[in-house]
C-alpha cells in the first residue's frame, strides 16, 4: 500500500492563508531590502531582513496559539562590513530583491489558482 500524501486532505483556504502569508512576508522581506539600499551610505547601519519562509513556518507550526509569537522577526543580517561600519552590499540587495519579488509573483499566482478552484467548485465562472 502506497503511504499517504501529506496535506492530501488540505482545505483550499488553507492554501489561501498560506499564499498570503507568503505575499506578506515578501513584502516585509521587499521593504527591509528598500531601507537597506536607502542607508548603504549611512556610516554604522547594519543590514536587516526576515528568516526564509520556510524557516518563519516552520517556527510557527512549532509555537502554541496565542503565545505572542512575532511570525517575522527582523535580524540583523551579518556580512562583512565597510571601514565605516555599514554592512550593506548593493549587490546582495539587488539579488534579494529580485528573489522577494519571485517570491511574491509565486504567492499571489497560488492565491489566484485558488481562488479559481473555489470558484469552479461552486459553479460560478467568472
Amino acid at each position: 500500500m502506497a503511504p499517504p500524501i501529506p496535506n492530501a486532505g488540505q482545505h483550499p483556504v488553507s492554501m489561501l492563508a498560506l499564499s498570503s502569508s507568503m505575499a506578506r512576508h515578501a513584502a516585509t522581506r521587499h521593504a527591509l531590502i528598500s531601507e537597506n539600499i536607502a542607508n548603504a551610505d549611512t556610516p554604522g547601519y547594519r543590514a536587516r531582513d526576515v528568516a526564509d519562509f520556510a524557516e518563519v513556518m516552520k517556527a510557527q507550526t512549532q509555537q502554541p496559539a496565542g503565545s505572542g509569537f512575532d511570525p517575522m522577526p527582523i535580524i540583523e543580517r551579518l556580512s562583512a562590513g565597510s571601514p565605516n561600519g555599514n554592512t550593506v552590499s548593493l549587490e546582495d540587495e539587488l539579488m534579494r530583491g529580485a528573489k522577494a519579488q519571485q517570491d511574491h509573483q509565486m504567492a499571489v499566482s497560488i492565491y489566484r489558482s485558488t481562488l479559481g478552484l473555489m470558484k469552479t467548485a461552486v459553479g460560478k465562472n467568472l
